[in-house]
């Protein structure tokens, strides 16, 4: 690939502009093989075979001279053909066409090639007008531009839609009633469904313009057990996902595109327990023989053990196509990204796909739950990618944790403190429920994971109060400050109340839950501003409805301590009942608000 003078001076002016280094001599550039940075005093030669690959030279030369480095000698040569994030733009928080350009930008100075646009309903199709409808929904203009954008790059934009599960925003409209088979399945072998399916197919290709699509077709539950199981009664649900994959593919190519699509429910449909990680799984070999020509995507963020990746990517090896891993940055388990958890899973993840000489390689980030963690503050762990990618053989946590500081000038040390939400490499969100959960109904932690979400949140405030000039740090701190107040009222509410304690539960009212109302309007204005720094408002109404209620709450709360402890109410039944465990499966806003299954 040629690169003119013109992208090697654009590559240099944004590479160095995004970590703020300068340099004032010559820099000559020539194309080769990976990328090669070569400095003797102030003689520096970059080569390199891409874009990406170039404007990580940049990124590298500028690492190491911010570094101290003298003169230089460094050559690396990518193991993965494509690497790059998958960002969830499906679940509230669509970015602006700004922010993705932001986003691309970091992602070409860690020479990563490849960015996937998730987006269920998201994206326009003119023939539909509740497609994405008031969901803040790209338009074909705005992904034209962001395709544009990207080629100015070498990266590859790629749209990841959905053609048969997850799109209950779509068909829970009345008008697309007829599309429905579960509240969020389409109906196959319904004429309507594919050419609803083409609409969307063409929509994309006029305004993208890569080759690879990717049409999800993941966690479809109970597809063929609801609405079609009603008209057509029951049916052999391989043969019936065969024949729908069939239909989507026939219309990928038709536009030009080579599909790519989850591979779970070719795991679940062969699991007698529907699991996707089911090493007992059978999948008949006359569906695999049968299988049209599409990209299997292994999904695996979960486990922590390299043989189990081994595994998996062995069991997709056999279906005879071309596999691709989607790994994951743990950014949907609540205000923060779970740092301890990203690197405890995906490093041997990586590491198993390096072996299995895996050609594509993604970086999901998804929102469950009200997309509540911006994509950007995930950004520090990206490299983790990048590096496993271009430098597998210096690959350390160390290494991650340096070049994401540089690439977004946070120090380290505040990556380290945002980790502190969490209490370690487990998916255990103690954080979360104690910023949502109700201070009467038990509910939220406690006890020993009650108090280590206290002494963790002063520990990250010591290292966030001092930068909190910085936006990224002003809203984690608001987050921390928050989890510190109402913790240690939820510490001491029950004890107090069966006590007696009318004193302590008066001043609750009168001083100490009101300062934590405080702490929430703090963090609310903090969230709006970091949402808005990256999001489309269209969204945000779900955390403004939160945090509202959570305040109303509150307002309630104090209300209810002032009347027990001036005899009003002779009882605070919430706080009469013993505490039972309150483990619900999902760790999600609603499970910690109200005993209530439904909200």
């Amino acid at each position: 690939m040629m690169i003119s003078q013109e992208d090697s001076l654009r590559l240099r002016k944004l590479v160095f502009d995004l970590v703020g280094f300068s340099w004032d001599g010559e820099i000559h550039v020539r194309e080769g093989r990976g990328m090669t940075v070569t400095a003797r005093g102030c003689d520096v030669t970059l080569s390199a075979e891409s874009k990406p690959a170039l404007a990580r030279a940049y990124f590298r030369f500028a690492q190491e001279k911010s570094a101290g480095a003298g003169d230089l000698d460094i050559h690396e040569e990518k193991q993965f053909e494509s690497c790059g994030p998958f960002l969830d733009f499906s679940r509230n928080g669509v970015m602006t066409v700004a922010a993705c350009k932001r986003y691309m930008d970091c992602c070409a100075a860690l020479g990563m090639n490849l960015f996937i646009l998730y987006t269920e309903d998201t994206y326009e199709v003119p023939e539909y007008p509740y497609m994405g409808y008031l969901r803040g929904r790209y338009s074909q203009e705005e992904l034209r531009e962001l395709d544009l954008y990207a080629r100015g790059l070498g990266i590859e934009l790629v749209p990841c839609i959905q053609a048969l599960g997850h799109l209950e925003n779509f068909l829970q409209w009345a008008q697309n009633r007829n599309l429905r088979d579960q509240p969020a399945v389409l109906m196959v072998d319904e004429e309507e469904t594919y050419r609803f399916l083409e609409a969307a197919v063409r929509s994309l290709r006029g305004a993208v313009s890569g080759r690879r699509l990717h049409i999800g077709m993941d966690e479809a539950h109970g597809v063929g057990l609801g609405n079609y199981f009603y008209k057509h009664g029951p049916t052999d649900r391989f043969q019936l996902l065969k024949r729908h994959l069939d239909r989507v593919a026939a219309i990928c190519r038709k536009y030009g595109f080579e599909p790519m699509m989850w591979s779970d429910m070719f795991f679940r449909l062969g699991s007698k327990t529907n699991a996707y990680y089911d090493m007992e799984a059978v999948i008949p070999q006359s569906v695999i023989d049968t299988l049209p020509d599409v990209g299997l995507v292994y999904w695996d963020y979960y486990h922590q053990d390299g043989s189990f990746y081994e595994k998996m990517l062995t069991q997709h090896e056999k279906m005879g196509k071309n596999t691709i891993f989607a790994g994951g940055i743990w950014t949907w388990s609540g205000f923060l990204p779970q740092v301890d958890l990203t690197f405890a899973s995906m490093e041997p993840g990586l590491k198993a796909c390096a072996r299995h000489k895996v050609r594509t390689v993604m970086a999901t980030m998804w929102g469950d739950d009200g997309q509540e963690t911006v994509h950007s503050l995930a950004l520090s762990q990206l490299p983790l990618f990048s590096e496993s990618c271009w430098r597998p053989e210096e690959m350390t946590r160390e290494l991650v944790l340096n070049t994401g500081a540089f690439l977004t000038g946070l120090p380290r040390e505040a990556y380290e403190a945002f980790a502190l939400f969490y209490p370690g490499a487990e998916d255990r969100r103690p954080g979360k429920a104690v910023i949502w959960c109700d201070l009467l109904y038990p509910l939220g932690p406690a006890g020993e994971e009650l108090a280590g979400c206290v002494s963790r949140s002063e520990q990250a405030l010591s290292v966030l109060t001092p930068l909190s000039q910085d936006l990224r740090c002003r809203y984690a701190a608001s987050v921390f400050e928050v989890v510190r107040r109402k913790g240690k009222i939820m510490a001491e509410i029950r004890n107090r109340y069966l006590t007696g304690d009318r004193a302590w539960l008066q001043q609750a009212a009168e001083e100490t839950i009101p300062g934590l109302m405080d702490a929430y309007r703090a963090l609310r204005e903090a969230h709006r501003a970091i949402w808005e720094s990256e999001f489309k408002r269209n969204g945000w109404e779900v955390l403004a409805l939160r945090y509202g209620a959570v305040l109303g709450r509150l307002e309630d709360v104090c209300q209810s301590l002032r009347r027990y402890a001036e005899g009003e109410l002779d009882t605070l039944c919430e706080l009469d009942e013993a505490r039972l465990d309150p483990d619900r499966g999902a760790q999600f806003f609603a499970k910690y608000v109200t005993p209530m299954a439904h909200l």
